[in-house]
């Protein structure tokens, strides 16, 4: 039997069944949603997407999926997300409970009806800001001593230092332009690492041959501050406020080293770098192990190089051996100062030069290290002939690149920081005590300084690099 068109046309004519009902919406429409979804963090999606994890766009009344769908869309409020800002209950916090933050009870406390449920604020750890000096004997708060003290130092921000302009300042100087007088009111060893306990004394007992002789009388100078187990104190009596930062060694006999040096150590952390005590024993150790001819000129202990110092300043070198006579002699060794013992070395460029020149340049440094004359202001009349046309003025700082200084041996390690503090190779740190005038530092008291460093060997860096 065939089937006849008529037949197959009837068929709309059946009755309509609901559930075979397709409605298709207007794609324009939906596109246009679409791209009109913005993200919306923080607000929440409809409850039928969240259920299916759906891409919601958040409208009101109705979302694009339950439009789609012709759904009801509902929308149910989240909780509040973490309790940010708000704190355990006490007794949650202690035993470690996750509780729900609700008052006057939270969940836990109400389920163990016999403990109370009490919320105490957040003590977080906050640095003080006042760095004046602690007059009374100050509270110390559990909280206060658990700040870390490096970062409650004073310390001034990352400064660029001019190469010709590092003549050293003596503290107590009244000049203009001079360091903060509270900078030398330390200990003489000048490190933070020095503390009067039992254990670091019994090793400073250990090496009393190397620093020791000094520590009495100096000659040609006052003597130097006693060690103390006590607290540091200012100039009136007053304690000051214990920082974490690079002291540099000072001894009123001695001529500081070049302000670069000084105000660069001040921006050093002395978590990076190895401590003074490490250094001074290590270095104690490789020139021990020195044979005689260089250990005598290696490195000059203080009570050396006053020696020194004064021979020279005297111009009579008989009461020193036979070595440093030879030594001073052939390096052509000056004095470099009228207050302070100070050796100075001719650059290899200015080696050669006539004895009256180099006689005047050695007289400019002694002025600028003794801060009789500010030599980097040049005069009047120098001034006029410049404006005027004629040739400009010499240089002002030849004097200060004209000669090396001789460091003492416990200033070697406030040279090596400042050079170091960028943590470069030792090639790199050597010339940079190369570039602010000193010598006598030699590369194997550069590796020890670097193979001492916490902050490269946790680098691994290879030291000859």
């Amino acid at each position: 039997m065939t089937e006849s068109p008529v037949g197959t046309a009837s068929l709309p004519d059946a009755p309509d069944d609901s559930q075979l009902t397709i409605r298709i919406p207007n794609p324009k429409v939906f596109m246009a949603r679409q791209s009109q979804w913005k993200g919306r963090r923080g607000k929440p999606r409809c409850d039928h997407c969240r259920l299916n994890n759906l891409k919601c766009d958040r409208v009101l009344p109705t979302c694009n999926h339950c439009s789609w769908a012709n759904r009801e869309c509902k929308y149910t409020p989240l909780p509040t997300p973490a309790h940010r800002g708000i704190p355990r209950c006490d007794r949650c916090r202690f035993h470690n409970l996750k509780c729900d933050r609700n008052l006057p009870v939270c969940n836990h406390c109400q389920q163990d009806k016999e403990s109370e449920c009490n919320y105490t604020p957040k003590k977080r750890h906050k640095v003080p800001t006042d760095h004046g000096p602690i007059i009374k004997d100050p509270q110390i708060t559990p909280y206060a001593a658990k700040t870390a003290s490096f970062l409650i130092s004073d310390m001034p921000p990352e400064e660029k230092y001019t190469t010709g302009a590092w003549i050293a300042e003596h503290p107590e100087s009244p000049t203009k332009g001079r360091l903060p007088n509270g900078m030398y009111d330390m200990d003489t060893s000048g490190s933070e690492d020095d503390s009067g306990d039992e254990e670091k004394m019994a090793r400073r007992a250990a090496r009393a041959k190397f620093d020791a002789p000094w520590m009495g009388d100096m000659p040609g100078g006052s003597g130097s501050r006693s060690r103390s187990s006590g607290p540091l104190t200012s100039r009136h009596g007053m304690p000051l406020l214990t920082t974490r930062r690079l002291e540099p060694w000072y001894h009123p006999a001695f001529a500081p080293l070049p302000r670069a040096i000084l105000m660069g150590m001040r921006t050093v952390n002395p978590v990076d770098m190895p401590s003074r005590q490490a250094f001074d024993e290590a270095l104690y150790q490789f020139l021990s192990n020195l044979p005689p001819e260089l250990k005598e000129v290696a490195a000059f202990t203080p009570d050396v190089y006053a020696e020194v110092a004064q021979a020279i300043a005297k111009g009579d070198t008989s009461p020193l051996s036979e070595r440093l006579q030879r030594w001073t002699s052939y390096h052509h060794v000056h004095p470099g100062s009228r207050k302070y013992h100070l050796l100075l070395l001719p650059r290899e460029a200015f080696f050669a030069v006539s004895k009256e020149k180099e006689e005047k340049l050695r007289i400019e440094y002694i002025a600028e290290v003794d801060g009789d004359v500010l030599a980097s202001k040049p005069s009047s009349s120098a001034t006029s002939a410049h404006t005027s046309g004629s040739h400009p003025p010499a240089n002002t700082h030849e004097s200060s690149n004209a000669f090396l200084r001789i460091p003492v041996s416990t200033q070697i390690y406030d040279v090596l920081a400042y050079a170091h503090k960028n943590h470069h190779s030792a090639a790199v740190t050597l010339s940079e005590i190369r570039k602010v005038g000193i010598a006598n530092v030699t590369w194997p008291m550069v590796e020890i300084f670097y193979r001492l460093c916490p902050t490269c060997s946790s680098r691994g860096r290879p030291a000859a690099s």
